[in-house]
């Protein structure tokens, strides 16, 4: 019961989200894996978690939200609710903007050009990322790592990605 109220809270994984948009019309997908820096809280990690999660949970409450407050008149139950909304994103990016500035984010899209795959990105880099913390979180699931070895897997991973989020002065 704990890893389901974890997971529901804190998202899939301890260490980031994968993310795997469908391909479009256009035949192009893009996968985006954002890594959490390691050593932060269990707080920090709902507040990042609430943060990816809010434009779809937030449009889901604000539907009941619609239906609860219909009685006030469709004028100011959309005004509210709309408001509400507005101010989940504001206020998610402003708990989090320091905690979104230190995490690592490795992109790639890809798209199917005239019978062929084109990739765009560090693919490399993304597919070996991934199996990595995959890798991982299997051997956390079957007890085979102790949470130091966890953490030190994941910081080595962690320290291998691009910080696009450092000031240009100490990229190097």
């Amino acid at each position: 019961m704990n890893e389901i109220a974890r997971r529901l809270f804190e998202g899939r994984t301890p260490w980031g989200t994968l993310d795997v948009s469908p391909a479009s019309r256009g035949i192009w997908q893009r996968v985006r894996l954002t890594v959490y820096p390691p050593g932060i809280t269990h707080g920090q990690r709902r507040l990042l978690h609430l943060t990816h999660a809010w434009p779809v949970g937030g449009g889901i409450l604000c539907l009941f939200a619609l239906v609860l407050l219909s009685g006030e008149g469709p004028v100011l139950s959309l005004a509210t609710v709309l408001t509400a909304y507005v101010a989940g994103f504001l206020v998610t990016a402003r708990l989090t903007r320091e905690l979104r500035e230190r995490c690592r984010v490795v992109t790639v899209a890809s798209e199917y050009v005239g019978g062929e795959v084109r990739e765009f990105g560090n693919v490399h880099l993304l597919r070996v990322a991934v199996s990595r913390l995959q890798d991982l979180d299997a051997r956390r699931r079957s007890g085979l790592v102790d949470p130091v070895t966890y953490e030190a897997e994941w910081a080595e991973v962690y320290d291998a990605l691009p910080n696009e989020g450092a000031p240009a002065l100490q990229r190097h």
